[in-house]
């Protein structure tokens, strides 16, 4: 389980991007959604510490001039996007630097799902899911097994209502190529409980 990606999103604090960092995140997301409690400025983002894990923007109803701009100016490695981006929008962007979320109960089974994800090969380098049928940050869990036979053509990682409690559990049901975890290392909105970010980790990673 060593190569499953990691990210914790809804960084902060410096403290908060140097301990998950630590820890062994491999991504990093920043939320720019105004409707978001964890909301921060592309100047407060950038003014966050730059460590070896890869800093990924998180993106709704922002136009593609302003995901760029912010992109630059909050030094950011990916784009995660969570609203009715098509194809061109993340080609626009890069397609090995966007992460596009999609909401499973939007499609009536993993064949239609996988279908969806299809239409973004070679746009996109990952697929999210998350719960929900749109936006993000429900904190709600997916079922885990019944996603063990999604094989979608682009690696997926799993989001919602992920931490310590059920990260091996969504690993060995879902068996995603990663995660991605807010809420559930939290101890409020936007506030890293880093105790339960490495253990989320080890559970993950080991060691």
């Amino acid at each position: 389980m060593a190569d499953i990606l990691v990210k914790i999103c809804g960084m902060t604090r410096p403290e908060d991007v140097l301990g998950c960092t630590e820890a062994g995140a491999d991504l990093l997301g920043f939320i720019f959604a105004a409707k978001s409690p964890r909301c921060v400025t592309p100047k407060q983002a950038a003014a966050l510490p730059r460590t070896a894990a890869k800093r990924v923007g998180v993106f709704v109803e922002q136009p593609l001039d302003a995901v760029l701009a912010i992109m630059e100016t909050a030094d950011l490695d990916f784009a995660q996007l969570h609203g009715s981006q098509d194809e061109a929008f993340c080609r626009a962007l890069g397609p090995d630097r966007v992460i596009r979320a999609f909401w499973p109960k939007k499609h009536p089974d993993l064949a239609a799902l996988a279908a969806e994800v299809a239409r973004f090969a070679g746009a996109i380098r990952y697929a999210l899911l998350d719960a929900g049928t749109s936006g993000g940050g429900h904190g709600v869990s997916l079922p885990f097994a019944p996603l063990a036979d999604f094989s979608p053509p682009v690696p997926w990682l799993l989001a919602g209502g992920l931490g310590p409690h059920n990260v091996a559990e969504a690993l060995a049901q879902a068996k995603p190529h990663g995660l991605d975890l807010n809420s559930g290392v939290e101890s409020s909105p936007g506030l890293k409980d880093l105790a339960k970010v490495r253990r989320s980790l080890w559970a993950v990673k080991g060691g």
